[in-house]
């Protein structure tokens, strides 16, 4: 399954919780947020410097959330902390865009070549909040649009890269297009999706299932004839929670059995090919639109080419 710009898939075999900072929000009568964000600041220190700080500590955390191909030689990493890697040689060298964005968790291109990146918290004790943030150039510079989650919450994206830019609200499940740059305004209604998220599903690629009823790291296949065959076990994995399909390629990653780095694993033509040992924890399987196959961790980011693990960043 290609990825629709860049976004983690949550499911049963996956359990992940994020710190991040809040800021609180509240709003007036537009989809956007017109209130000044409120941030409880150390006494003494300014708004600046407590940027600063975050800033610094940031350089340090290596961690990737996710990777997106601009090019077949340009790649984007998500920062978990702030902002994005930006690297036009195939990973040989990376540059620290959007310092003043907290932390982008989805990102596309749309047909128009505009960067989008979807920055947002569903609050379960806090106050949820969502910004989308934008650049005609490269990366050099942003525009943000902050939205009052109560009348419109952009919590996904849905539209393929090159594409007009689309979102899925995070309440209604309501898909909505954008008609022109000003995500300030202009989101035309596609299409409403069915509520299903307290549905609990098996994690697949075409015929192929890790099944959510039984062991989480043993690989089963759906026949034509409705007989299940299971193929094989993951005895490094401790579950399976990622996986991708390529033609008679599949990909599946998760934690391995130690606790402490994960696992990766090749199957093709339903024989298992290759199993790897990623370092770090927390780890994303990233498909992109020119079927390249990238890993990021809690310690940085990996591409699987030509049949070994490469490093691209840490």
């Amino acid at each position: 399954m290609e990825r629709q710009g860049i976004w983690l898939k949550h499911s049963v075999h996956r359990f992940t919780y994020y710190t991040i900072f809040f800021f609180f929000i509240t709003s007036t009568s537009s989809c956007l947020s017109n209130s000044k964000k409120k941030i409880a600041l150390p006494k003494g220190e300014s708004r600046d410097e407590w940027w600063q700080r975050m800033l610094n500590r940031a350089e340090k955390d290596h961690e990737i959330y996710g990777a997106f191909d601009v090019s077949k030689d340009t790649i984007i990493l998500l920062r978990r902390s702030v902002g994005i890697e930006l690297s036009a040689d195939n990973g040989k060298t990376w540059k620290w865009l959007g310092k003043k964005i907290f932390r982008i968790d989805e990102f596309t291109i749309d047909d128009k070549g505009i960067w989008w990146g979807l920055e947002r918290w569903m609050g379960i004790h806090e106050p949820s909040y969502c910004r989308m943030h934008s650049s005609n150039d490269a990366g050099q510079t942003w525009t943000t649009y902050e939205f009052n989650t109560s009348i419109f919450f952009p919590f996904h994206i849905n539209s393929n890269p090159r594409r007009p830019l689309e979102v899925i609200d995070g309440w209604s499940k309501k898909v909505h297009r954008l008609v022109g740059g000003d995500a300030s305004r202009n989101w035309r209604f596609i299409k409403q999706l069915p509520d299903n998220d307290n549905d609990i599903t098996d994690l697949s690629v075409g015929n192929y299932f890790i099944s959510n009823d039984n062991d989480h790291n043993k690989l089963y296949v759906k026949r034509q004839n409705g007989k299940t065959d299971t193929l094989m076990s993951f005895t490094k994995a401790y579950n399976i929670y990622e996986m991708e399909l390529s033609k008679n390629t599949i990909y599946v990653a998760g934690p391995d059995t130690s606790g402490k780095n994960s696992y990766f694993a090749v199957i093709k033509n339903e024989k298992l090919l290759h199993e790897f040992t990623i370092p770090g924890g927390d780890i994303n399987l990233i498909k992109t639109q020119f079927n390249h196959i990238y890993l990021t961790s809690t310690y940085g980011a990996h591409q699987y080419k030509n049949s070994a693990i490469v490093n691209i960043y840490k």
